[in-house]
């Protein structure tokens, strides 16, 4: 429905911010160095207009789509602004005999169809198996459906939120469903969410998740977000002008794109589609990439914010309620960097939950190396990545190539996702769910 897009795109409803109290003071993440591909054109341009059409690898004719819509047992209440969030919504490709289950976790602040969920359900729907598309974790449907906490963008808990939810999930799927095998993959943030689920179900065997792939994933979570919020201050500057000013640019192919679909959500792939009609230099491109991210980021601070009770955007004795303007949240929210997030919101409340924790522990758990040891050990892990990726530094492309050996597939090009189902891309990850990946093959 309209509402619901709109308010999914600027993180809720809203009030005028209310005074109250600031937590001690905390350490921000330290300040990340330049992305392989920020000053890169051809990583930009990758980035915006993803895989071009006669590169695509062939896709099956039709894909069998069943949403579900499922009540988790341990969520909490429902505050009323998120009420059509209640039930944690999935999307389940079937096959008509037993096959391998794939599971695949959408990227940063997206839900669990996304036209790059799509690309790659038909693409592993086409090499036989079940597939189960998930929401990110720091989507706002997932955070209130499915979240324990509601403060999302800690690696370890979304971990755990959604382990949970894919074993509630797999136990009401169709009885019809007979599944041989269990891989789970995730593209960007979903990528590190992946390698993660598999170690939980490592300790836990519910799942008895064979293999993991992540496509294009951060090695440090609080870095990879470092990094875009400069790009957003360089691009987009720090007030609300320069942000309105770039809507306006966009506004023609925005409302077009709206128009033309039943069911939108201003998320990355949304943006960034308008961007490739509608823009033409690389700044321009530069900041429709930063501004997708910071709309994913303000639905998580809104989230955050309204769950810990924090005050810093909301109110906590007077939540914004159905029908509420949010023109003026959304204005506040788009100023808010991930920073003011881990500072305010994030830190605060896991640090008071985690016995001798501290900020450099916590930014130390969000880096893939808290499951080092099994992505060194366990050959079922595997990486696909950009050389060329704007969310990754040269530090961070040598950790993972160092980290997987063999088991990473590194392209020369492509930027952030950009390569998403193209044919070697797809080939490769076939290759790897299939135990058949040998390094050096791309």
């Amino acid at each position: 429905m309209k509402l619901r897009i709109v308010a999914l795109a600027f993180a809720a409803l809203c009030i005028s911010r209310m005074a109250a109290a600031d937590p001690p003071p905390i350490k921000p993440p330290p300040a990340p160095g330049p992305a392989t591909g920020l000053a890169d054109s051809a990583a930009l341009r990758a980035t915006v207009f993803g895989t071009p059409p006669q590169d695509i690898a062939p896709l099956p004719a039709k894909v069998p789509l069943l949403e579900m819509d499922l009540l988790m047992p341990w969520a909490q209440p429902v505050p009323a602004v998120f009420w059509f969030d209640r039930r944690l919504r999935v999307w389940l490709s079937a096959q008509p005999k037993p096959a391998p289950l794939a599971i695949i976790i959408s990227g940063t602040g997206s839900d669990g169809n996304t036209t790059k969920l799509s690309t790659l359900r038909a693409v592993l729907y086409g090499a036989g198996y079940h597939v189960l598309t998930m929401p990110s974790p720091t989507f706002p449907g997932f955070i209130v459906s499915a979240s324990s906490t509601g403060v999302a963008g800690d690696l370890l808990q979304d971990g755990h939120d959604l382990y949970a939810a894919m074993v509630e999930v797999i136990a009401h799927l169709p009885r019809k469903v007979q599944i041989t095998d269990t891989d789970v993959l995730g593209y960007s943030l979903g990528g590190a969410n992946a390698a993660i689920v598999k170690s939980i179900d490592a300790r836990e065997h519910k799942l008895h998740i064979h293999r993991a792939v992540m496509i294009n994933p951060p090695v440090s979570l609080f870095a990879t977000v470092g990094r875009l919020d400069k790009l957003f201050a360089i691009t987009l500057g720090n007030g609300d002008a320069g942000v309105e000013l770039f809507y306006q640019k966009l506004y023609a192919q925005l409302a077009n794109l709206y128009r033309a679909s039943d069911r939108v959500q201003l998320d990355e792939d949304f943006l960034l589609g308008a961007a490739a009609s509608a823009l033409k230099t690389d700044a321009e491109y530069s900041a429709a990439i930063a501004l997708a991210f910071r709309i994913a980021l303000s639905n998580v601070f809104f989230a955050g914010d309204l769950y810990s009770g924090t005050g810093i955007v909301v109110d906590p004795k007077h939540p914004p309620q159905v029908g509420d303007s949010l023109e003026e949240t959304a204005r506040i929210l788009r100023g808010k960097s991930f920073s003011e997030y881990f500072t305010k919101v994030l830190a605060p409340y896991y640090l008071k939950r985690r016995p001798n924790s501290t900020t450099d522990t916590l930014i130390a758990q969000n880096r893939l190396e808290v499951i080092g040891d099994a992505l060194r050990s366990d050959p079922d892990y595997y990486a696909q990545t950009n050389s060329d990726d704007l969310i990754l530094d040269a530090a961070d492309l040598a950790w993972l190539k160092t980290t997987l050996g063999p088991r990473i597939a590194v392209y020369d090009h492509g930027g952030h996702l950009g390569n998403l189902g193209d044919r070697q891309q797809v080939s490769d990850m076939l290759d790897m769910l299939g135990g058949r990946w040998q390094a050096g093959a791309q």
